[in-house]
Parts: C-alpha cells; structure tokens; sequence
C-alpha cells in the first residue's frame, strides 16, 4: 500500500506542477516511411536498412513498447508478429518462432546488446530473471528462420536482439512508478550526464512487486502428455526483485567508440510446486522460493576507420546463482568476441572474425533433480567467414556466409547459409535464404540426474529416473525461406515471408527394453531409467505477414497473420522429453490513434487458434491503453490485458512447476523525464 500512496501522490504532483519542457524522442511516432528505412543489425551483424534485409526481421520500437502497456519484456514481444507467446504463470513464458514453444524455447536466440542470455545450463532462456528496464530499451530486433552464421548456434528458429539506450541517448533524468492488480508496485530511476563532449554516463535502479495468483487453478505436465490438476488454489507466487546498473560511453576519437555496461540484481519468488510420486496418479504438492542473485559486466569497442571498414571487440563477464528448491548452484560466462568487416570494392564486403566462451558451473542437488558431476567446464571457439557481392550494383545481392564451432561437447559444428535478395526499386525487396543451423547439446542433456516418481506395471511400483547422455548430439535444422516487402510512400507497407524447415537428431527419452531389478531388505526393487537421445525427426513449414496501414495522419492499424504446421515423429520405444505448445493460427490487429495532442489511445486484438499437443481451446484476447500527456515531459497512463477478464490457460510449464491461467490485469503507470 505504501508504494501505491507513493505513486499516487507523484502523479498527483506531476498534475499540479505542468511544467513544460523539451519533447523526448521516445514521445514520437515514425512515420511509415522511416519505420521501413529502420536500421537494423540482427542480419548481417552490421547496420542496414530493414526494408533491404534478407530475412524475416520485425522492429520494436521504444514508442511501441511504450504504447503497448508492457511491464515486462515478454509482454512486449506480444505485440511482434510471427512471435509465439505464451503465459505459463504471469512470471514465466513459453516464447519461439516458427515452434518449438516451451518454458525455455531451446530454439530461439536471445541477446542484449550482443550479450546471449541462452545458458549453457539447461539450453534456453530464464524469462522469470530478465528484467532490462522497458525505459532503457532502443528497440527489439526480432528475427524470424535461422541466425546461426552471425550470431552462433542455438539462434535456429530465430534471434531476439534487444538493443538498449545509449548514455548520450539518455542525457537528464528519468523516473517512472506503475501499480495494478498483479504489479503491486514498480519504481525506477535513472541519470545520465555527460562528463564533456566525448563521455556520458548512466546510473539507473528499479524494483518491483508482483502476484499473479488470484487463487488460481494449477496444472502440470508431464513428459508422457499427463495433464494433473493441483489440487490446491494458487495463491501467493509473490515475485519481488531489485536491480541497479550503470552504462559509459565514449568516442575518444572519430573513428573510435567505447561502451561500458553492468548490473547486480536479487530476485525472490515464492512457487508452488509439485513432485510426481505415482504417475498418473498421484503428485506430492510443495511450496518453495526461487532465488536470482548476480549480476554481468561488458565491454565493446568499435573502430570505424572509413565507411567500408570496422571492426568490433565485445567482452563479457556474467555470474549467477540460482536456488530452486530442488537444485542451486553458480553459474559464470565469459565471451570474447571479435569481427572486422571490410569493403573489397564497390560490389563486394567481406565480414570475418571469431569468438570464444568458456561456461563452468558447480551445481547442488537437494531432491528431484540434479547434475552428475557437479560442477562442469564448458568451452567454444568459432570462426565465421561472410562474403557480401552486389551482382547488380543496388539491385541483386548474395551474400555466402559459414561459422566453424569447435565445443566441449560436439567437437566441430559446421553452419553455412546462403542469402539472395532482389531490390528493384527503393519500395520493394524480395529475398531468399537457405540455412543449416544446430542447437547444441546442454549440460542438462549431458549430465543430467532426475528421479521422476514411480508407475505401475501390472499393479507393482516402478522408480524411474531419467539421465543425460555424454553421447548427446547437437539438434540439426535445414531451412528454406523466402520473403517480400512493399511500402506504398506514406499510406502502408507489407511484410511477407514463407518458410520450410528439418528437423533432425531431435531430444527425445529412450526407455530400456526391461526394468533393472535390485534387492533392498531382500524385496526385489524395479527401476527403469530413460536416457536423453536423439531420436526424434521433424518438420515446419508456414508463413507470417504483417502490414501497416496509416489511415489518417493520427491513426495507424497493424494487422498480422501466422500459420504454422509442426510435425515430429519418434521411433518406438520413446517418449518426447519436453513438449511444445504451438498454435497452427494466429492474428493480430494493432490500433494506434493520437485522439488529441495529449491523449492517446491503443488497442489491440489477439487470436489464437486451438493448441494441438495439449488441446487448449483456442482463444480471442482484448487489450487497451490510454495515456495523458500531463506536460511535454511526463505521462500518465492506463492499460488493461485481456479485458474480458476471460481465465485462459495458456500453456503448461515442465514438472514441478505449476501453470496457472491468465486473468485481466490493469496497470497505472506514471513517467517523468527532466
């Protein structure tokens, strides 16, 4: 209640003060013309205009995370099209493209100004511990198909790049507070300043408070497709989280640019759990806290010594505990990463460099799950080769590119991909790419040691257990894709593209052909162990399309479409190990529409057909938001997610972790820029 009255009582004194000052650049809409001539990086590791890149590629800008009432990365992501994103339990998200939607999505790359937050751990994403401030983000970059030359394995359905302000970006102060019914409170702060003409700086906190419980129904999932109910109501999954960081940057010269940037960070979740004891049967409920505690330090340069020819060095430092209550353990990732990219010519670029991480761990079990041996060392190397050539100056471009990886787990890993793309006049593009990308194996699939309860075989208990595989192998894709994209001066533009891909080496469990029978107190004990393999093939193929309609001079729609249709198959005598959560259908319809000069109104419709694997209904979901504009430097706002108030169960998390259904949720934010 305190933090409430805090923000109440800011908001109040925003309104009786009217202070007028500069607009902030965050406050503006771009036209459609300068949206399709966004830069982007997320392709080719360069900056080039969205509307001639050779990939599916989706700009969120800082105006539409604003508009679209996040409080939360994944909410945001929401708003892109093609983009699956699911909620498990309001704190974690199933989120991919083109499939393989679970609660880590191993498919799908995520990065933070370069920086990959996919762990080496358990191959995926903890969504629950991402909390980059919305305020301090420049965009998101989504990628759609294969990333792999550029950005390393693991980016095989797609990249998320997440690109963040700049200290001379931010120069002045920034503060903002929001409350609702599942964000109880969020508070943040940042500085920035510059220390002369060439040096800025930035300072920044923020905390939050949430509970999306409601008393809310659970569920869990099992491997073998099991759905239980928790036979209590959710409650108390209670997240409290505090964070603090800082960014420099710096041009020495004209030709150099230096960045600095870290954080600290605790977070605490109180969880509900539960355990499988019988299968099916019977489940043992537990409530638990999750704890984050940790923090990354980063380091660039890049020297741009005319306009053909740069080159980039990143380093990277990240430490991380984690306590679940069935595991906990430290986690550290270092990263060097170097590219030149030089112009040979008028029609020709080349782009080279490589890399290096180095991932250890030590790990501790309490109960259900852990790692044998303990604690691990990880280590990659990669070299990437790219060749740009303009076949038609300005018109026709291919562009062949290859990364070698040599890791502690595959040895070499080889991923080519071959882009084309067709460019006959400024408005249009046409494109194409073949790919072949890898995800490779994790620490859970090598050394990973879980008791899973017991089953039934002709009335007697079976244990069972499932192990890593030190002769797991990466998951392989071949991708075929193609796209096109039209602008039509200020009115629209259009974005379409189609894809096929391949799955193959796919993580799957093996059961043994007979249970293993041991002798305790003279009984005979039957155990029967699933190991990690890769057994299981697949395929996708789909499309997404996404235009942009100004229909006056204040008011913009942004319809989108994507179908999927996912197949795998397993051998006999295996069972998937995790399962996906994917809708063959989805749309979405955008309304952005300035009402006044100070008020704004946005609304948004989701639709989702019906969830194959777990036989989720489908479902139609209503946003809104409106903001006030109280002076040129602060605003006001409210929004509403799924208006209805309709209980949608989304998708389901991986055992022990509960899933609850989605409810209407209203968050009142306040910001103030001086």
């Amino acid at each position: 209640m305190r933090v409430r009255t805090l923000i109440v009582f800011a908001i109040t004194a925003t309104l009786q003060a009217q202070r007028v000052g500069a607009p902030t650049d965050d406050l503006t809409n771009l036209s459609i013309d300068e949206l399709f001539k966004i830069q982007v990086t997320s392709v080719g590791k360069k900056a080039q205009e969205l509307s001639s890149a050779p990939a599916a590629v989706f700009v969120l800008t800082s105006d539409d995370i604003r508009r679209s009432g996040a409080t939360s990365i994944p909410e945001a992501l929401e708003w892109v099209p093609g983009l699956t994103v699911l909620s498990i339990d309001g704190r974690s998200w199933a989120i991919s493209a083109r499939g393989s939607a679970s609660l880590y999505a191993d498919k799908m790359l995520v990065l933070v100004d370069g920086r990959s937050l996919y762990t080496p751990l358990f191959a995926g994403v903890m969504w629950d511990a991402l909390d980059v401030p919305l305020e301090n983000i420049d965009r998101i970059e989504v990628m759609r198909g294969p990333g792999t030359v550029m950005w390393g394995p693991n980016a095989v359905n797609g990249v998320i790049n997440i690109i963040t302000k700049s200290a001379q970006q931010t120069i002045g102060g920034e503060v903002a507070a929001a409350t609702g019914n599942d964000l109880h409170g969020e508070m943040f702060a940042r500085w920035s300043m510059a220390l002369n003409d060439k040096v800025a700086i930035e300072i920044w906190a923020k905390a939050d408070d949430r509970n999306p419980a409601f008393g809310s129904p659970g569920a869990y999932s099992f491997d073998n497709g099991v759905i239980m109910q928790d036979p209590r109501r959710i409650d108390d999954l209670t997240t409290e989280s505090a964070r603090i960081g800082f960014r420099i940057d710096a041009d020495p010269s004209r030709r150099d640019h230096l960045s600095f940037q870290g954080d600290l960070y605790k977070i605490g979740e109180r969880d509900d759990l539960g355990y499988p004891l019988l299968i099916p049967l019977v489940i043992e409920p537990d409530r638990g806290h999750i704890g984050y505690t940790g923090g990354f330090f980063q380091a660039s340069w890049t020297r741009s010594a005319s306009a053909g020819k740069e080159s980039t060095l990143q380093f990277t430092m990240d430490r991380s505990n984690i306590a679940y209550p069935f595991v906990n353990g430290t986690l550290n990732n270092m990263t060097v990463d170097y590219q030149r990219r030089q112009s040979t010519g008028e029609r020709n670029e080349i782009v080279w460099g490589g890399g290096y991480q180095q991932y250890w761990d030590d790990m501790q079990q309490i109960r259900y799950a852990g790692f044998n041996p303990a604690h691990s060392v990880y280590r990659v190397g990669d070299v990437v080769a790219r060749d740009e050539f303009q076949l038609v100056p300005d018109r026709l471009t291919v562009s062949a590119g290859i990364r070698i990886d040599y890791s502690s787990y595959t040895h070499f890993v080889l991923q080519p991909s071959v882009r084309l793309s067709y460019t006959p006049n400024r408005r249009e593009t046409l494109w194409t790419a073949f790919s072949h990308a890898e995800r490779i194996p994790s620490r859970f699939e090598h050394d990973m040691d879980a008791q899973v309860g017991q089953f039934l075989l002709n009335g007697y208990p079976v244990n069972m257990s499932e192990t890593g595989n030190p002769a797991f192998r990466s998951e392989t894709e071949r991708s075929l894709e193609t796209g096109y994209r039209r602008q039509s001066g200020q009115v629209w533009s259009f974005d379409a593209s189609v894809f096929w891909s391949e799955y193959g080496s796919l993580r799957s469990l093996i059961f043994p052909a007979q249970p293993d029978v041991s002798f305790t107190n003279g009984m005979p004990v039957l155990s029967l162990t699933l190991k990690e393999v890769n057994g299981a093939t697949g395929r996708s193929y789909g499309g997404e399309t996404s235009a942009t309609w100004q229909v006056t001079p204040k008011w913009r729609l942004l319809p989108s479409y994507s179908y999927l249709d996912q197949a795998r198959w397993l051998p006999p005598g295996m069972v998937w190990d995790f399962r996906d959560s994917d809708s063959r259908h989805q749309a979405m319809l955008r309304s952005q529409h300035d009402l006044t000069r100070k008020l704004q109104l946005d609304l948004m419709a989701r639709v989702r057909s019906r969830n194959i694997e777990f036989n989720l209904p489908g479902v139609v979901l209503f946003d809104a938001r409106i903001s006030w504009r109280l002076t040129r430097q602060s605003e006001v706002s409210l929004s509403a997610k799924n208006l209805t108030d309709r209980e949608t169960l989304e998708t389901y998390s991986q055992i022990p972790f509960v899933a609850i259904p989605s409810r209407r949720t209203i968050v009142l934010r306040w910001r103030q820029n001086f």
